[in-house]
């Protein structure tokens, strides 16, 4: 059976104090024969050395990202280092960091032989990777998702990509072990006995403006050409850019994408981020944008961020045999909070006070599952979405 507790420091400053208090949390947790931790903090909590002391204070394991804005039972706030302790007697885990991917798309070569060591160490196959890919500008989320099918297809994938409070996505890194990277991957390989669940929340087709089209020349993350015109023109002419450049508030702009022509799809659309211009003019997304997909852009405001998470909530309030819940929110939903950046944390913190264990921190890009089928999982990359992985 798995149990769990979120431990959580404010201290950034004072190593000996936050080491102290994330050790006062766990003496009062016992352990059970197998145990690990997903850990997330500002990036300021790295270059302050408390990551490092905290790590190295844990008596098992940790992988986890860089964020801003974290909650769990009883505190939500902009500087926290939390950890989210899982614990079992018959759960197994296996923790571990690639080497450098590079911003090229590859992803599977890194992959393979660090994951494929990470699974031989479990004694049975898994039934989740929580897996905590960085941010690199050139490469898509989609990229992290494919590498895992390619090694363990159906396995569901649950993560995060590395975030920070910068506009530039800089300074985003994957955490194990005490080590920080802006270019590897970390993860954790769960098998035993858990049955995941998954549950996602995004802003949909709240909003809809009247600027949609079909992707009529892509290649994985960059569009060429929407409805047989060049991307630059297509925006262009409905106000989203000019002078050779992209909107600088586009990335905040999401779009809603129907992958209909895909084989695998699963009739549950996926949102995406537009990022920039490449040198050849064409839009550079977080995520893959299908050849023959079509897109809407839609408007959401705050009221939509919130409803969208309270939609999420009362999803999670009706499974009341929860033992640890880890959800991840999309950067730019709190971004787009504006002057009140702890609206979603604050909110999701009070209706799940005082229950079962959970965790929120926000994402770079999110990946999970659509669905869970006697096949496997459809595991996706998602933007502006706020995504919860069940235990």
């Amino acid at each position: 059976m798995l149990r769990s507790a979120a431990l959580h420091t404010y201290e950034l400053d004072d190593v000996d104090a936050a080491v102290t208090e994330i050790r006062a949390g766990l003496e009062a947790f016992p352990l059970m024969e197998h145990s690990v931790g997903v850990i997330m903090c500002d990036p300021e909590y790295i270059e302050s050395g408390v990551y490092g002391a905290v790590c190295a204070a844990l008596p098992f394991p940790v992988a986890g990202a860089t964020t801003l804005t974290q909650a769990v039972d009883g505190a939500a706030g902009i500087l926290m280092l939390t950890v989210l302790v899982l614990t079992g007697d018959d759960v197994f885990f296996s923790v571990a960091m690639t080497e450098e991917i590079a911003p090229d798309n590859d992803v599977l070569t890194p992959t393979r032989a660090c994951l494929e060591d990470a699974l031989g160490r479990l004694p049975s196959e898994p039934k989740l990777i929580l897996a905590f890919p960085p941010i690199i500008a050139e490469n898509a989320g989609d990229a992290y998702v494919e590498a895992f099918a390619e090694i363990c297809p159906g396995v569901p994938i649950f993560g995060t990509l590395a975030a920070s409070d910068s506009i530039r996505f800089d300074n985003c890194s994957a955490l194990c072990n005490g080590s920080a990277s802006l270019a590897k991957m970390s993860f954790i390989a769960v098998a035993g006995a858990i049955e995941p669940r998954f549950a996602i929340a995004t802003v949909g087709d709240r909003n809809k403006t009247p600027y949609s089209g079909e992707i009529t020349r892509s290649e994985k993350n960059v569009i060429h050409e929407i409805n047989g015109v060049s991307t630059y023109e297509y925006f262009e002419s409905i106000g989203l850019a000019k002078d050779d450049s992209l909107d600088e508030g586009l990335q905040f702009v999401p779009v809603l994408i129907d992958f209909k022509k895909r084989d695998d799809y699963d009739g549950i659309p996926v949102v995406r981020a537009i990022v920039g211009l490449n040198d050849s003019g064409g839009a550079i997304c977080r995520g893959y944008m299908h050849q023959d997909s079509v897109f809407t852009v839609v408007s959401p405001t705050q009221d939509d961020i919130l409803k969208s998470s309270g939609e999420l909530l009362d999803k999670l309030l009706l499974l009341h045999d929860r033992r640890a819940t880890l959800i991840f929110s999309c950067v730019v939903r709190r971004m787009m909070l504006g002057t009140e950046p702890l609206l979603e944390a604050s909110m999701i913190e009070e209706r799940l006070r005082g229950g079962p264990t959970f965790m929120l921190g926000y994402a770079g890009g999110e990946i999970c599952p659509t669905s869970v089928r006697e096949k496997g999982a459809t595991n996706r990359f998602h933007n502006y979405s706020i995504i919860a992985c069940i235990l």
